[in-house]
């Protein structure tokens, strides 16, 4: 179950701010919400799923109000460690967290497994606490003002608060337009609007706000000794507990089936899983053309090899040009990222027509279970290890163990050595920026992740770079238009701490990258998919780059006949992005040159 999440914390709240909670969240038609008010605090929630009342997010009693989107995982083991503070069985998500917080205040987070986002205003103490679960399976953003919090499940909410400033910060435009690079963490388009990290926590008392970190992975160690069949074994078991969690309460549910490693194990374990309950079988959604005759050594190949192993209905829906045009023409500053939705829009569209109420994605897997092993190359060199390392070379062979070192040493040079300044973007017309903007504006730091041993490059990458945290936030922002709400077994938190857990080998050996997944998957999928070390999808990108010329050519007459003047023109190219534009639409390649990010940008509606 989804809830949106509204409301705001202060000690003189308005009647407009009071008014703001009830009526701001975002609601999808024919839904009911709840509303709840304590002195200085009015919250708000609605369901995303019909059959769920809003009110099962919300719990008050005496002084403590708690609103929470949140599912819990392990509630049996919660209530066994919450002792005298543990509530009644039925409680719900929000009761649980309060029994949480009067058991661990602020240190509650570490005790709670699942995916969530949680506001917890205790009038008793004056302070108020809002904490996002280890990955941000949930969004959550807030404003602080003079003496009150306002947060919401989605930006435009809070946008409509008076006293927000909407003044684009600059610095965070002149990044985000010019590098890729850039995955924003705290960060929106507003200065006065932020978003809470994933893996943090926020801790208000009057007008003293503190965001620290509660999930913090670098502090778990190896277990060297760990042999092969333990590792196999116990990441198999919670890998199966991770995605029967997920299915619960869902009457319909969908599956990725990109045809890689990680979607296609997801998808066999909620297979099995529905089969044990006696419900039907999810339905997969694809991001590349379905070819039920694609040859074996195709992206298309990969997905029908797993269609046909689990006797599953394949779809790949598809935007038509006026579709994909609307969604480049949305406003950035205050939804998702375009980037991050050109395939998924689709699906959710379809997806909800047909019911589906749940999406099961192996999103994640690359930085945790499925990990390919960067990191221990650079390590072996740097520590002595040269014999190890020559024997990573793939295939066996002189040359290849050669071409091991050369890769280790060029991996730590770029890692330690000079970085390159997003300066000499501007400079060489990477993006569409306006130059003069560029150059006149202080850029955001840009996270530099360094590749050096395996627990610590996956953590960076998944902690340090938030790439992964951004596309999940922009699948539930969207998501819950359509009613439809995303799972990720694959970064469950209890199944990754294991992973963090796991020696180097476990993920690299001999060459072969992907080394547990690949033995955990034996008998679950296809070979083809198993064994398959390719990651480039020629037919995604070749008809994603297609369908953008085509939407292009939608946009085109708008830069010249705006609705209404562009204000946002003035960090923009304006020129270069015309030639761009036009030369995309000749070409019928829509892909390159920051062409989408700069439309996405403009405020062309």
């Amino acid at each position: 179950m989804r809830i949106q999440l509204c409301g705001i914390v202060g000690p003189h709240l308005s009647q407009v701010e009071q008014s703001w909670a009830e009526t701001a969240a975002p609601v999808l038609p024919g839904l009911s919400r709840a509303n709840s008010r304590l002195p200085g605090a009015a919250f708000s929630g609605c369901s995303i799923q019909r059959e769920q009342p809003p009110g099962s997010a919300i719990h008050a009693q005496d002084r403590l109000l708690v609103i929470a989107d949140a599912r819990l995982d392990g509630v049996a083991e919660l209530r066994e460690s919450l002792g005298q503070f543990a509530p009644v069985k039925t409680a719900n998500p929000a009761e649980l967290i309060a029994a949480a917080w009067q058991c661990w205040g602020r240190d509650c987070p570490q005790f709670l497994f699942g995916d969530y986002a949680f506001v917890v205003y205790d009038a008793a103490s004056n302070e108020t606490f809002c904490a996002r679960d280890h990955i941000g399976a949930r969004p959550f953003f807030y404003a602080l003002g003079p003496s009150r919090l306002a947060f919401s499940s989605a930006l435009p909410a809070l946008h409509a608060l008076p006293w927000i400033d909407l003044t684009l910060d600059e610095s965070f435009v002149a990044t985000i337009l010019l590098t890729r690079k850039f995955e924003p963490r705290g960060e929106t388009f507003h200065h006065s609007v932020r978003r809470l990290p994933a893996g943090h926590c926020l801790h208000v008392v009057g007008d003293m706000a503190t965001l620290s970190r509660w999930w913090k992975p670098k502090s778990i160690r190896i277990r060297h000794e760990m042999g092969d069949a333990e590792a196999i074994g116990e990441a198999r078991r919670l890998l199966e507990l991770a995605v029967a969690a997920r299915l619960v309460g869902a009457s319909k549910t969908a599956v990725h089936l990109s045809g890689g490693i990680d979607s296609s194990l997801v998808a066999a374990m909620a297979a099995a899983a529905l089969d044990k309950l006696k419900l039907t079988r999810p339905t997969g959604y694809s991001w590349q053309e379905v070819r039920p005759d694609a040859g074996p050594d195709s992206d298309s190949g990969w997905s029908e090899a797993m269609r046909a192993a689990l006797d599953l209905e394949l779809r790949s829906p598809r935007l038509d040009p006026q579709e994909l045009a609307e969604l480049l023409l949305s406003d950035w500053t205050a939804g998702p990222d375009v980037r991050n939705l050109l395939h998924e829009s689709a699906i959710q569209r379809d997806a909800a027509k047909d019911g589906v109420e749940l999406i099961l994605s192996g999103w994640g897997g690359d930085e945790g279970l499925s990990f390919h092993g960067r990191g221990l190359n650079p390590q072996l060199l740097a520590t002595g290890r040269w014999l190890t390392l020559y024997r990573e070379g793939s295939p066996p062979g002189f040359r290849n163990g050669l071409r091991a070192f050369y890769g280790a040493a060029r991996r730590i040079w770029t890692d330690f050595g000079p970085r390159k300044s997003l300066a000499g973007l501007i400079e060489r017309r990477k993006s569409l920026i306006d130059p003069a903007f560029a150059r006149q504006t202080q850029l955001l730091k840009v996270p530099r992740v360094r590749e050096f041993g395996v627990q610590a490059t996956q953590i960076a990458l998944l902690t340090g770079k938030s790439s992964t945290t951004n596309r999940i936030e922009d699948w539930a922002l969207s998501g819950a238009k359509h009613g439809i709400t995303y799972a990720y077994p694959l970064l469950d938190r209890r199944l990754l701490e294991f992973v963090f857990r796991l020696p180097p080998r476990m993920f690299k050996r001999r060459g072969q990258d992907r080394w547990l997944a690949r033995q955990l998957a034996k008998g679950l999928i296809p070979e083809l998919i198993r064994c398959n070390t390719r990651k480039d999808e020629p037919v995604r990108t070749d008809q994603m780059s297609s369908d953008l010329a085509e939407a292009f050519q939608v946009i085109a007459p708008l830069l010249d006949q705006p609705s209404a003047p562009l204000v946002r023109a003035r960090y923009i190219d304006m020129p270069a992005l015309r030639r761009e534009l036009a030369k995309a639409v000749e070409s019928g390649v829509g892909i390159g040159r920051g062409l989408r990010a700069a439309i996405q940008f403009l405020d062309l509606r």
